[in-house]
């Protein structure tokens, strides 16, 4: 008998936190907001706070359901498949998009002499082999790593502020060019990413013991890595200017690489690139977790098996943007405008769906 799957509150506290920091860093979104991108990330972490309650209502109305059986009772038998495979397909190609991103990333700042080819396949092997004990161990190894990303983290904001870095003048004039750059970019660009993300959670709280506490824990690690994420982009502003910022490819490795502190701790170079390759990692695996769960479950397939299958075809989607340029470009202009919103507003009709379902059936009992 195979045994239940079962996470702590604290399990998943830490998986969300991971998964929306990922690759946050490498990904600016809000750069037509300026010296205003931190009041549209926190904007945009309010507004899409009101779309994880609809995610966290669908969860409270269907206790046991994911993905797949979510659509399945909200939309009938087929209509529900044919809408909960593409959210598989999305999800293993966001994965590949992050394999993308970590392959550029590491080429660009340590491996700069590695084929890209080898590195994207050794991501891809150990991404299998993470997920390959399933939703309970994969959990367990993003526990695992959370105090060294944690402890990593504060140790370059202190060092940060030691340095002297920060100038938050820089910051200034809050609304300087008017409210309407802040709202261009929220809508939807921030709502989208990386906090639309959060959809790929419906995956995962049916297993979350104990309930009762399942939404106060969402809601609270979404918080604090929403004021994480905003507190972040302010402190590179106020270090590289919003100029500079929009210039830069990596503004967080840049920052660092203004440390220097009694000619002895700079060159922390290692450490950042370090923090965003875990964090690329636990995003992409989770993606690839998703996508093997719903493709599995939908396709009757064992889930190791899908996996085997996934795995060659994420990384040869890989290769299909020729280069970095077009890659960006399609992030950008197509994922993060079209794609990711799409899917949350078809998430949004299965809320409205559910809420509708559960008034007829309260009438119902009424009567």
């Amino acid at each position: 008998m195979t045994k239940p799957i079962q996470l702590s509150n604290y399990q998943l506290a830490i998986m969300i936190m991971l998964f929306l920091v990922g690759n946050t860093p490498l990904i600016q979104v809000a750069l037509s907001a300026q010296q205003d991108s931190w009041l549209a990330y926190l904007l945009g972490a309010a507004v899409s706070g009101l779309f994880l309650w609809m995610l966290l209502s669908l969860q409270r109305w269907f206790p046991d359901a994911d993905l797949p059986e979510l659509f399945r009772q909200l939309f009938g038998r087929w209509l529900g498949l044919a809408l909960a495979l593409p959210q598989g397909l999305l999800f293993a190609y966001e994965a590949s998009r992050n394999i993308r991103d970590f392959s550029d990333m590491t080429v660009m700042t340590i491996l700069n002499q590695t084929p890209e080819w080898s590195i994207k396949l050794i991501i891809i092997s150990l991404s299998l082999y993470a997920i390959w004990g399933g939703v309970q161990h994969y959990f367990r190894l993003a526990e695992l790593l959370f105090p060294l990303i944690l402890f990593s983290y504060l140790f370059l904001i202190i060092l940060i502020f030691q340095a002297g870095l920060p100038d938050f003048h820089r910051l200034q004039p809050v609304l300087g060019n008017g409210i309407r750059p802040v709202l261009q970019t929220v809508f939807p660009n921030v709502m989208a990413f990386p906090f639309g993300e959060m959809a790929v959670m419906l995956l995962f709280w049916k297993y979350v013991q104990p309930r009762e506490r399942l939404s106060k824990t969402t809601f609270g690690a979404y918080s604090a890595i929403a004021l994480f994420i905003v507190f972040m982009n302010a402190l590179i502003l106020s270090v590289l200017g919003p100029v500079l910022t929009n210039y830069s490819t990596t503004p967080f490795l840049e920052t660092v690489q203004l440390i220097r502190l009694a000619d002895f701790l700079e060159r922390l170079d290692i450490l950042v690139t370090l923090l965003l390759v875990i964090g690329l990692f636990l995003k992409l695996s989770l993606l690839f977790l998703a996508a093997v769960l719903i493709i599995s479950s939908l396709l009757k397939l064992p889930y190791r098996a899908c996996a085997v299958i996934l795995a060659p075809i994420i990384y040869g989607v890989c290769f299909l943007e020729p280069n970095s340029s077009i890659h960006l470009w399609i992030g950008s202009t197509i994922v993060i405008r079209y794609v990711i919103p799409a899917q949350m507003l078809l998430l949004v009709l299965a809320f409205l769906v559910g809420l509708l379902r559960k008034g007829a059936s309260r009438g119902k009992a009424d009567a």
